[in-house]
């Protein structure tokens, strides 16, 4: 069995999964109306090719390499290839245009491009303003001055050796979302992430199945269907599309989910419309249907989960684990279990991580916790203390038992003239899983008014006229402000026509340029 004793690295990780599950099935992909299946062994072989031809193109000197793209095998190969010998993987956010993504790339001075071929039409920008990249590999087979192409590599070149790595040494550099300016690179090394990854015990087994959702740029979607998946021998199956998930979910039946509340959300309404029309029919039935009958386990992250969405999964017989963490932690602190029957935690801290609470912040200590910030040191300073402790940023507590209760974001208190704070987040979550409400954004006017600013679901919008969303959110409001001390109450209400600015991952940025009409 795989543990910390015996995995140092993501090379111990990738050979010993090999060694352990041979040709069974790591990842499976739709091709057409077939599967395209690849096997641990299989894997491990492929990036020792990968890491071959980096080793020739660089001349056996350490460089960074960039890869874009969706979850594939492909896309896995490319990143081990790279990590595994030691060198840098960059994986990039595959919805960033072409001026960030030069930034990005430019910022973590990658030399080495592996991209889906979908990015083609960009390389000739890519090429004006990022000279320090040498190598350009397309993910798929492409017809391009310049560019290898992975099918050739794989053909071309004989698996490649490993030399042990220093566990210590920087693996990757993950870019936060920039919800409140730019991005910064996270430096995660072989010990940061192989930690996170043993950080719990008995979470997968060689019997399940996972379907893969989420961006896996995010490490939330690496550290915890990735390499949990080469940890336990578990087989990955790749969701193709956002617009097919209900269907993937009947073709793969998953034993597993990894999902954001927004998805969770998004699922059951399906569910909930399906319900509406067969009035005969339980939501556990019909969910059985969606999920299909082998789902055991849900596992949530990333935002806030309203608990009645964790109430209502409930009753449809699935419990949610809800867990927490961020990227600089590689990315997990807290997780939740399957007999976890609490609501309002995320999750108990993982083995390993320490916590405490300083002036109302959650601070951090694990083995998992970032390197740095790549080539920023004033911010690493401002989120790492001289003894390893990270500053998360989060307002929260935890209790007797280890569970882990956010309240808020320290960046984004507002600090009233008479010296109370108020956290945005406590009255956001009011808000969270109702019919009319699209987004909605709180914080504190130039006069010091407390604001509440929404963006109407279209679809109610368009059912029930803008008249009918003023009347129900002003009701709304004074439902709030009853159940909260006079300094927390919502003063202002604005409505939007036009949806607020997100960040690729779908987060709202706060500092918004434009405010909605005036709610009287």
């Amino acid at each position: 069995m795989m543990n910390k004793e015996t995995v140092k690295t993501l090379q111990d990780l990738l050979v010993q999964a090999a060694a352990e599950y041979g040709d069974k099935v790591y990842m499976r992909e739709k091709c057409g109306k077939e599967f395209s299946d690849t096997t641990f062994s299989q894997l491990k072989e492929n990036c020792r090719r990968v890491s071959a031809f980096l080793n020739e193109c660089t001349g056996g000197t350490k460089t960074h390499a960039a890869v874009i793209g969706a979850t594939s095998a492909a896309y896995l190969t490319c990143y081990f290839g790279t990590a595994c010998m030691g060198n840098v993987s960059v994986p990039l956010d595959a919805q960033l245009g072409v001026e960030d993504l030069c930034d990005h790339l430019q910022r973590a001075d990658a030399e080495v491009f592996f991209f889906d071929k979908r990015y083609v039409s960009m390389l000739e920008d890519i090429r004006a303003n990022c000279p320090k990249i040498h190598t350009y590999v397309s993910m798929q087979d492409v017809d391009e001055n310049g560019v290898f192409c992975l099918s050739e590599i794989l053909s071309n070149y004989q698996p490649m050796q490993w030399n042990k790595i220093d566990s210590e040494s920087c693996a990757a550099i993950v870019y936060t979302s920039g919800t409140t300016g730019k991005s910064k690179g996270v430096m995660l090394s072989h010990r940061n992430l192989i930690d996170n990854t043993m950080c719990q015990d008995g979470e997968s087994s060689t019997e399940d199945v996972t379907m893969t959702i989420l961006p896996i740029h995010h490490v939330y979607c690496f550290t915890c269907d990735i390499l949990l998946g080469l940890r336990y021998g578990t087989t990955v199956c790749v969701n193709d599309s956002m617009m097919r998930i209900s269907q993937n979910l009947k073709l793969f039946q998953p034993t597993t989910l990894l999902l954001v509340p927004m998805i969770a959300d998004t699922i059951y309404k399906k569910i909930k419309a399906a319900a509406a029309v067969k009035p005969d029919v339980s939501l556990a039935e019909i969910g059985r249907g969606v999920f299909g009958e082998r789902l055991k386990r849900i596992y949530s992250g990333g935002a806030y989960l309203n608990p009645e969405l964790l109430k209502a999964y409930r009753e449809m017989g699935y419990i949610i684990c809800q867990g927490y963490g961020m990227t600089e932690c590689s990315p997990r602190i807290s997780t939740g279990k399957d007999d976890d029957t609490n609501i309002g935690d995320v999750g108990t801290l993982v083995n390993g991580c320490t916590v405490r609470i300083v002036d109302g912040e959650i601070w951090a200590k694990s083995p998992s916790v970032m390197m740095g910030y790549y080539n920023n040191k004033e911010a690493t300073a401002e989120i790492l203390t001289e003894d390893g402790w990270l500053r998360t940023g989060d307002l929260g507590y935890v209790d007797e038992k280890n569970r882990v209760y956010i309240t808020g974001r320290r960046k984004n208190l507002i600090i009233l003239s008479n010296g109370e704070n108020v956290s945005p987040e406590e009255l956001e979550n009011k808000f969270s899983g109702l019919d009319w409400v699209g987004d909605v954004l709180v914080y504190a006017e130039d006069d010091g008014m407390i604001t509440a600013e929404v963006y109407p679901n279209p679809e109610y919008v368009s059912s029930n006229g803008k008249d009918a969303v003023s009347e129900v959110f002003k009701a709304h409001v004074l439902a709030i402000n009853k159940t909260m001390p006079p300094a927390k109450n919502i003063r202002r209400l604005r409505l939007r026509t036009l949806d607020f600015d997100k960040t690729t991952s779908r987060k709202l940025k706060r500092e918004q340029t434009t405010k909605g009409e005036i709610c009287e």
